[in-house]
Parts: C-alpha cells; structure tokens; sequence
C-alpha cells in the first residue's frame, strides 16, 4: 500500500499534534517557540504523510531589498527522517523564493545540520556564534547551481556585528573597503 504525500500551509495545532518524546524531536519544541514568538505560523508549510505532519518549514521574505528569502525553521520528525521530507521542505522554500521573486537565499544552520545542507547543495560563507551561514545569490531552483561566492550584498551581511554577524569568514575579503570603519 502506498501512501500519499503532499505539501501544505499547516497550522500549529497540526504541528503540534506531531510533536513527539523522541530526543531527536527536541527541536520541534523550540519551532513551536519560535514561530509562537516571531507569530510566523501563517509561514509554515509541512509535508503530510496520510494525513500526519512529517516535517515543516518556515521560510519568510524580507520587506526591504534586495528581497532576501530567510529559511527560518525546519524540522522533520524523528519517524520519518531519511525519507525526503527534509530535502523536500528545502525544495519548497527555493521555489517560494524564486517565486516570490528573493535575490538572496539565507540559511542560519545549527552545527549539526550543516551536513544535511551540504548534501542539498548549500555552501557557507561563515561561521556565526551558534549557527553557521549559508547566504547567496538565487539564481536557480537547484541549489547547488546558485551563485554562493560572496557578492557586495553578501559581505556587506558577513561584516555586520552582533546577531547575525560572522566570526569566522570562510571566504577572503575581496573587497577590503567593505570592512573599513
């Protein structure tokens, strides 16, 4: 018997309705404070397995430009890892970029899941206090052929202080004058 997959605009009860005690799950609690706190709900999208929430995303677009689409949360549940629903909620927040017409894709990676990103195609710039940063210019639905040598925008954005800011720049500065005082 197979089963049927789609994605969807889900809610927080649904989301909710998923969570689990697994310990691989743990994330999940803090994508439910996260979107409670940022009220990004009506941004999440899940894939569905028979009806079950399998994993969600959250991508957003910035208000300013360059339009800069932020994957701001993504979590597959435990039950259904290693069978797509991650790299398909990637897929989803690429198309809704381009969609809705970003320059930029941003992804602030725990350390953890910079591997599962790399295998997707995403290359980082930088390594922040928590996260590591993957931010590039979006010019394709296939991630890895996306523009990631860093551009004005691009380190303009890894110079910045304070959240969100790099630590660690794994590119040289071309442009030195972008990190004058």
């Amino acid at each position: 018997m197979s089963s049927t997959r789609q994605l969807e605009f889900i809610t927080r009860e649904q989301f909710t309705a998923a969570l689990t005690s697994h310990k691989q799950d743990s994330f999940a609690h803090r994508f439910i404070s996260k979107c409670d706190m940022q009220d990004i709900w009506d941004y999440c999208v899940g894939v569905l397995i028979d009806g079950k929430v399998a994993g969600a995303v959250v991508v957003t677009i910035s208000k300013r430009k360059p339009l800069v689409a932020n994957l701001q949360l993504l979590h597959t549940f435990y039950e259904y890892r290693g069978k797509g629903v991650a790299r398909d909620l990637c897929q989803f927040a690429i198309d809704y970029a381009i969609e809705s017409k970003a320059e930029y894709f941003r992804v602030s990676s725990e350390f953890d899941a910079v591997p599962f990103y790399e295998k997707c195609g995403f290359k980082f710039v930088c390594k922040q206090k928590t996260a590591v940063l993957s931010l590039f210019r979006l010019t394709s639905p296939v991630v890895g052929d996306n523009v990631f040598e860093p551009d004005e925008y691009v380190w303009k954005q890894m110079k910045r202080k304070g959240k969100g800011g790099c630590i660690e720049c794994y590119y040289e500065y071309k442009r030195l004058d972008l990190f004058t005082e």
